[in-house]
């Protein structure tokens, strides 16, 4: 559940991005994200781990939680 969140809040973001005419790329392995939500990642699969809000997540992975929207804004940096 808490990956589903990241993702969407990733892809949000990303046609955020788009729309708004930035020209960064942002992309983000789907190991940070799937540690970032607690789990642990290996085989291409994330196994779920601790609960954590869609604000720790953001955190963690080193971006702004935008409480209203649901989704974690990175500033233009590129990603792993």
């Amino acid at each position: 559940m808490y990956l589903r969140i990241v993702l969407q809040a990733t892809a949000v973001g990303g046609a955020l991005m788009l729309v708004s005419g930035c020209a960064t790329t942002h992309t983000q392995s789907a190991q940070s994200i799937c540690e970032a939500a607690g789990g642990t990642y290996a085989q291409d699969t994330c196994q779920p781990g601790t609960p954590r809000s869609g604000r720790q997540i953001c955190e963690k992975m080193e971006a702004r939680w935008v409480q209203n929207l649901a989704v974690c804004e990175f500033q233009g940096r590129g990603g792993a």
